[in-house]
């Protein structure tokens, strides 16, 4: 999986999971499931989704 593809998923796992202040196990999980993801590529989890590259895409299917 591309690192893209991961912090794509990271970012969907923070908008399911929505306020961090109100959290219901489900939800927590997938906030400790983003905050891994992140940390496996390195990157703090405050600034991963400014790591996310919204042309990446484009520039794979032009390869």
């Amino acid at each position: 999986m591309h690192p893209q593809d991961r912090l794509i998923i990271a970012e969907a796992l923070v908008r399911f999971a929505g306020d961090a202040r109100d959290l219901d196990a489900r939800e927590k999980r997938a906030w400790e499931l983003a905050e891994a993801i992140t940390a496996e590529e390195g990157l703090a989890f405050t600034e991963f989704v400014f790591q996310i590259d919204d042309d990446w895409q484009a520039s794979v299917e032009s390869e």
